[in-house]
C-alpha cells in the first residue's frame, strides 16, 4: 500500500489580541482568543509592549479549558520585554473554544502592562485550493 497523497491546500490563519494590566481585573483566568473547532495552532508568539510592572514576577500562560499551559509550557515573562514563542503541540481543537491566558504576579500588583497574543491556526479538512 502507498500513501494517499492529500492534494487540499489552505493558508494559515492569524488571530491577534491586544492584552493590558487592567484586562485581569476581574480575574487571573481571561478569554483571548476563539478557535475554531478542528484548528491546529501552528505558530505563534507573546511580545510584551510595555513591561508587566509587579514587584516581583509577571508571566503569562496560555492553554485553553482542558490544559491551562498547553501553548506555554514554561509560563512567559511580561516583566521583561522579549518576544516568546508559543509552544507547538499538534492538538487538534475538538470544538469551537477560546484560548485562555492566565496572569501570575507577585509582590506589589502591576500598575502598567501590556502584550500581544499572536496566534497562527489551520483547519483540519479547510481546502482553499488543490495541488496535485
Amino acid at each position: 500500500m502507498t500513501i494517499r497523497k492529500n492534494d487540499s491546500r489552505q493558508g494559515v490563519l492569524v488571530a491577534w489580541v491586544d492584552i493590558n494590566f487592567t484586562d485581569f481585573a476581574n480575574g487571573a483566568i481571561q478569554a483571548a482568543i476563539e478557535l475554531p473547532g478542528g484548528a491546529i495552532v501552528t505558530g505563534g508568539f507573546i511580545q510584551p509592549i510595555t513591561s508587566f510592572n509587579a514587584a516581583t514576577t509577571a508571566t503569562l500562560k496560555v492553554g485553553d479549558a482542558k490544559d491551562d499551559d498547553r501553548y506555554t509550557t514554561t509560563p512567559v515573562d511580561v516583566k521583561g520585554l522579549a518576544v516568546a514563542k508559543l509552544d507547538v503541540t499538534g492538538y487538534v481543537v475538538p470544538e469551537q473554544g477560546d484560548l485562555l491566558v492566565t496572569l501570575a504576579t507577585s509582590g506589589a500588583a502591576a500598575t502598567s502592562g501590556k502584550c500581544r497574543l499572536f496566534v497562527e491556526y489551520i483547519r483540519v479538512h479547510r481546502t482553499q485550493s488543490t495541488q496535485g
